[in-house]
């Protein structure tokens, strides 16, 4: 599975919540290095918190 969009000044993405690359409307958590195994949530509603 590929990374998510590069970007920042040093060109990797940081530690955050990203589009799941392989399930729509999902978002996963991106440790800076990889994607942290499990992870895969629900893509929160506008107003709903990101997932701790």
């Amino acid at each position: 599975m590929s990374s998510p969009a590069e970007g920042g000044d040093a060109g990797t993405p940081g530690p955050d919540w990203y589009p799941d690359p392989s399930i729509p409307g999902y978002i996963r958590y991106w440790n800076g290095t990889a994607w942290v195994p499990g992870s895969s949530r629900r893509r929160p509603e506008p107003g709903e918190p990101t997932p701790a």
